[in-house]
């Protein structure tokens, strides 16, 4: 086998909490497909306002990256378009509860669960739960942005944005009417006054809003650097929104991060690049989250053009991860998983020694674990019918054949990881 591997400083694990709650936020965003940056939005919106109330400086901060996160429970393109349908849907508790729980999971992020669960809670509500009073007003604060961009998506539907300043006077009549029961009056009367300025509209720019997230720095809670195993578990939290997509992708992406790392203790792999490719396995999926639902729940075969939407999954994984992992390697190689050996794959058709052993082992992995598992227009496969496909895929040399050797010398245990 031409393609090589080389052991990894850990150093390129180091990676910024700003940069982090950043990708939830990217990642999130693709979700909604065609209302982007709603995360970064609310993170502005609860920062203006945070400020503009006199909180300290800690506490804006974190109502800034509590904007960026609060959806986190949102996995599917219907949840996020019904979240935009109404001023207060009735089925908004369920992603609260959901993103509740996979933070309650992550050690890292857990000091955002209580304001994750109650940023659709009414105010009137609110006020009744046994919470931390910073916890409350956050999620108070954050759930009358995250209303607040509800009314600005609807103002500006077909518009520029900027024009929204046309509709300031009806964005706040219609938050100052759910003073009381729906939003906490004092927020509401300090939201009105920011909506009434030109200038608050106006800086409500992605760019500006990714600079502000560099410049915070009142809590060095988010100057900590992540070591491998926090990186694991922020990557599992990531992989359990992707997975939660579609029940025909329920827990794939921990399975390939399983028996990538599985075959790269096989195949002798430093330790190192092991633990970085386990990572990738577990993020190589996130740019599914702007798939639509209907494609990838579809029980038939796609159209051509259905295919290449679906295609771009890869591009998006790409660039979620990029600016989180500069100078790692599991950008690369999750963003590889659909390269062939023989150039056929995709997005850049990649051939040969252009794809090295770990970008090998994350396709192979997720050809092996897809078919193992149940897809909308097929049942899951049994081993004869797996190995026939993968053999003629290492045949035609889409495959690597060392990495399938070793599956195959050990195709008892790393069929049970594909299969849980």
């Amino acid at each position: 086998m031409s393609a090589t591997v080389t052991a990894l400083d850990t150093t390129v694990l180091e990676v910024d909490m700003r940069h982090t709650l950043l990708l939830f936020a990217k990642a999130l965003d693709y979700v909604g497909v065609d209302d982007c940056h709603h995360g970064h939005r609310v993170a502005y919106i609860s920062a203006c306002c945070a400020e503009k109330l006199g909180w300290d400086p800690v506490k804006v901060q974190k109502s800034f990256f509590s904007g960026f996160i609060h959806d986190c429970g949102v996995s599917k393109s219907r949840e996020h378009l019904d979240l935009l349908a109404e001023m207060a849907p009735e089925t908004a508790g369920a992603h609260c509860e959901r993103g509740y729980t996979a933070l309650m999971q992550c050690s890292i992020l857990h000091a955002f669960s209580n304001i994750v669960r109650f940023h659709h809670t009414h105010w009137e509500e609110l006020v009744q739960q046994d919470i931390p009073e910073d916890d409350r007003d956050v999620a108070a604060l954050v759930f009358l942005a995250d209303r607040v961009d509800f009314l600005r998506a609807g103002s500006v539907a077909g518009l520029q944005d900027d024009l929204v300043t046309l509709h300031k006077v009806s964005i706040g009549e219609s938050i100052r009417a759910k003073a009381g029961t729906m939003f906490c009056p004092e927020m509401v009367e300090v939201m009105c006054e920011l909506i009434d300025t030109d200038g608050f509209w106006f800086k409500m720019d992605v760019n500006h809003i990714e600079m502000m997230a560099q410049s915070f720095d009142a809590d060095e809670w988010y100057n900590q650097k992540l070591s491998i195993e926090q990186i694991t578990e922020v990557a599992t939290f990531l992989a359990k929104i992707v997975d939660a997509k579609s029940p025909f992708t329920y827990e794939h992406s921990i399975r390939v991060a399983q028996l990538a790392h599985y075959l790269g203790g096989k195949m002798h792999l430093p330790s190192q690049t092991r633990d970085l490719l386990y990572v990738a396995g577990l993020v190589h999926d996130i740019g599914k989250l702007r798939t639509p639902d209907e494609l990838l729940n579809k029980p038939a075969a796609l159209t051509p053009e259905e295919y290449t939407y679906v295609k771009r999954h890869t591009i998006d994984t790409e660039f979620a991860l990029n600016k989180v992992f500069p100078n790692s390697k599991i950008c690369e190689w999750a963003s590889n998983h659909h390269e062939f050996i023989d150039g056929s794959g995709y997005p850049y058709q990649k051939k040969g020694d252009l794809l090295d052993v770990p970008s090998r082992i994350i396709t192979f992995c997720d050809v092996y674990q897809a078919l193992s598992q149940d897809r909308p227009y097929r049942g899951r496969m049994t081993m004869e019918e797996k190995m026939e496909i993968i053999s003629k895929m290492v045949t035609q040399r889409k495959l690597d054949k060392e990495v399938f050797r070793h599956a195959i010398e050990n195709l008892d245990e790393f069929d049970e990881i594909a299969c849980g």
